[in-house]
């Protein structure tokens, strides 16, 4: 080899394995990409820091057994507890910030539980655990400007494409002018077996009683930062807070195992109707870790790579806020 070009071979050749170097996907990892962008707040959840308690009921619709069949969903009534928060690491983000809503629950009953862990987009924002590494690390705020840099945002959209999708569904609206108006996803498709033993890929939705209803121009900019929990303390003085909560069937080329994806649907089947009936203190739920994959007999998971990463990482995340 010329002995000029032995020194540019070696750099090169170094950089392309620096480039195709493996991600660190483990559940540390996972949790440090959350904490790297939105820091680590003592005593707070990773991710979804920002929330507070409720307290309802989940009531099984008498037809749920056309996909699950369960002790859980024979009962008449299943108590529930809830969580509603605002998506992301930072426990002082703005109640009007375009980011997601959640609606976490843990329903137990006949010695069973079953944890739901929902969204107010129809989409994740990561494929894989590598995808959501990279997500996460391209949105670091910039030292100088406090914003992500905009050419890494760039560079992670160009090698994962599926990480432009959920930030396209939340800017295309305001975000929710209350929990109790935003639909709610499962993004995460489960293995239902109904009362025939026959299996069913479904992902879960919940509707809102209320319709959907997003912030106006005005409420944007009149709003506090702070006005979620007044505004739902208010909903739920008038009358309980209800969602339907169904299983909804793939269409013919919807993606299984792909949270990032949008599902067009074939239909859906109720599952039972949810009814929030009071908030709650804060140790009525600041203490649980709601589990993905905690699920009663007739749900199994499926092989999404992001569903079977989240349990480990929710480990280390309780672990952190637990110190």
């Amino acid at each position: 080899m010329n002995k000029h070009l032995a020194p540019a071979m070696l750099a090169l050749c170094a950089g392309a394995a620096q480039a195709q170097a493996p991600v660190d996907t483990g559940p540390t990892a996972l949790i440090d990409a959350l904490n790297g962008t939105f820091g680590q707040h003592a005593g707070m959840r990773a991710s979804h820091a920002k929330g507070f308690c409720a307290v309802g009921e989940f009531i099984p619709a008498r037809g749920a057994s056309d996909i699950v069949h369960g002790p859980l969903f024979a009962q008449a009534r299943v108590p529930a507890n809830l969580r509603f928060s605002v998506g992301g690491g930072n426990p002082k983000a703005s109640d009007k910030s375009r980011s997601v809503r959640g609606l976490s629950m843990r329903l137990a009953a006949q010695g069973e539980t079953w944890d739901l862990l929902l969204i107010s987009e129809p989409a994740f924002f990561a494929a894989t655990p590598a995808s959501f590494v990279s997500f996460l690390q391209a949105r670091v705020p910039d030292p100088a400007t406090g914003k992500p840099d905009p050419a890494k945002v760039a560079a992670h959209n160009a090698a994962h494409p599926d990480g432009t999708r959920q930030p396209a569904l939340l800017a295309a609206h305001a975000a929710p002018a209350s929990y109790a108006s935003t639909p709610y996803f499962s993004n995460n498709a489960f293995v239902f077996s109904d009362r025939r033993q026959r299996l069913r890929h479904a992902r879960i939705v919940a509707e809102p009683d209320t319709g959907i209803g997003y912030l106006s121009a005005e409420q944007e900019k009149s709003l506090p930062d702070l006005f979620l929990h007044d505004e739902l303390t208010g909903r739920l003085a008038a009358g309980n807070v209800g969602f339907t909560l169904y299983a909804q069937l793939p269409a013919a080329g919807d993606a299984l195992l792909d949270p990032s994806t949008v599902w067009q649907g074939s239909g859906k089947v109720e599952l039972g109707r949810l009814k929030v009936s009071a908030l709650a203190a804060s140790d009525a739920c600041d203490g649980v870790v709601y589990m993905p994959l905690a699920l009663p007999t007739g749900i199994a998971p499926s092989d999404d790579p992001i569903l079977h990463a989240r349990n480990a990482a929710y480990a280390v995340s309780l672990a952190r806020r637990s110190k």
